[in-house]
């Protein structure tokens, strides 16, 4: 068997598949952003509103993905980061609206915006709670055994 032959294997088929965007892609790289803004940001830099909600409102599509038991959280996450992007044309950065409500004594108020944005954060952290146990070797460990080179090596 030539060891030069592609067996089958077409190509640019994987060269597209790779450089297709796909909504996980997307979020990676929002949050990434994000990140890296965080990471190098002065003093007087702050994250603008506008910019965490285009990345928080990426996250939606991962709600949906884990079917009906987070119907719910889905549709309590899509509606608070409804209203952050409705705050985001009051309000440029994360820190204004933090500051107006704790200046009008609203932080703990239900329907505030720093409230809703506690619960987008809150959000967040259950998407990735859950998309980390999906990728722990609990769960990733019989399709490993059943793929390893041991396995392919039997056929």
């Amino acid at each position: 068997m030539d060891e030069g032959a592609d067996n089958g294997f077409n190509h640019s088929q994987t060269k597209m598949s790779m450089t297709t965007k796909t909504p996980l892609s997307d979020i990676a790289k929002a949050f990434e952003e994000l990140s890296g803004f965080l990471g190098s940001q002065t003093k007087d830099q702050k994250l603008r509103l506008d910019n965490f909600c285009e990345a928080c409102s990426l996250v939606s599509v991962l709600f949906s993905c884990l079917g009906l038991a987070f119907k719910f959280a889905e549709m309590e996450y899509v509606a608070k980061v409804h209203d952050l992007v409705e705050a985001s044309k009051t309000y440029t950065t994360l820190e204004n609206v933090l500051d107006r409500d704790v200046a009008n004594d609203t932080v703990k108020k239900p329907g505030s915006h720093s409230r809703n944005l506690r619960r987008v954060r809150q959000g967040l952290d259950l998407i990735r709670a859950l998309f980390e146990e999906f990728m722990s070797t609990e769960y990733v460990s019989p399709f490993h055994r059943f793929f390893s080179l041991d396995f392919k090596r039997n056929l």
